[in-house]
């Protein structure tokens, strides 16, 4: 991953510009603030994106929850975090028509460049559009200095014309997550890939209704549809793939059911799985 970043005056922006942080999109977007460039209250980690083909830069578990709520979503095509608010001078003009203070380095007392935590690039009717999220926990909703920083950045895209908002997240976002985290970490940097057959069949077998998830895959293996050690694999997959639709809103790990609302077919001569 590399060493911590120096990021402490306008030099040692140039220099993050010069080596392209914060520049670029998909695989090729490099974060203008990576987990070791930072320290953080929250659990940092990364997150390797089935859509991006990289890892990404979390800095708190909420951030993390959200990231995962967002790339499951059809029409997320990409996910820029820690994204930077430029040029400074923008920052700058929208903090003193607002009257707050603009963010500043601890040590150094020299403007920063301030970041959205996660910018959405959707395909939409319309074509390509942005979402910004300022992604923060509930507990920091009272503090007014955060606060303040959050409508810096609401108005900075609102210039630019594009939506902004404002993720906390709740209890049942949690759980959400946690079970679209569970269905798709096999599937990340070392996928495993299913032929046709395989998924075809097991779509033969699942139907709209609650499982227990061992007696669905006592079923694929059964059927010789999949190997012992695979079958759960397959069922997170059809999860993460959405070949099924489930109810996320009960951690199906730990309840070890699953409600199937929904079941698709799609044909395709090609293996299925995340290149």
């Amino acid at each position: 991953m590399g060493r911590g970043r120096k990021l402490e005056s306008f030099k040692d922006f140039e220099r993050a510009l010069k080596n392209k942080y914060g520049i670029g999109q998909g695989s090729d977007y490099k974060p203008w603030l990576r987990t070791v460039d930072v320290k953080s209250k929250g659990a940092r980690s990364l997150i390797y994106g089935r859509k991006s083909q990289r890892d990404h830069h979390m800095m708190s578990s909420i951030e993390s929850e959200h990231f995962f709520l967002a790339e499951s979503l059809n029409c997320v095509v990409d996910i820029r975090e820690q994204f930077p608010l430029l040029p400074l001078n923008l920052t700058q003009k929208v903090a003193k028509n607002l009257g707050v203070e603009h963010p500043k380095h601890p040590i150094t007392k020299e403007r920063i460049i301030m970041t959205t935590d996660q910018l959405l690039t959707i395909d939409s009717p319309q074509g390509t559009i942005y979402h910004a999220i300022s992604v923060k926990p509930e507990d920091d909703s009272g503090d007014l200095r955060i606060l303040e920083k959050i409508d810096i950045e609401r108005v900075c895209w609102e210039l630019l014309d594009v939506k902004f908002s404002y993720f906390t997240g709740n209890e049942l976002t949690r759980v959400q997550s946690s079970n679209l985290q569970w269905a798709s970490f096999p599937f990340r940097k070392n996928p495993i890939s299913f032929s046709c057959d395989q998924i075809h069949c097991a779509l033969s077998v699942v139907a709209v209704g609650q499982y227990f998830v061992e007696d669905l895959c006592s079923q694929l293996i059964s059927r010789n549809i999949t190997s012992h050690e695979d079958a759960l694999l397959l069922v997170r997959f059809l999860i993460a793939d959405k070949f099924i639709d489930v109810d996320l809103s009960t951690n199906i790990p730990e309840s070890g059911l699953i409600d199937i609302k929904y079941v698709t077919a799609k044909q395709e001569d090609t293996l299925y799985g995340a290149s």
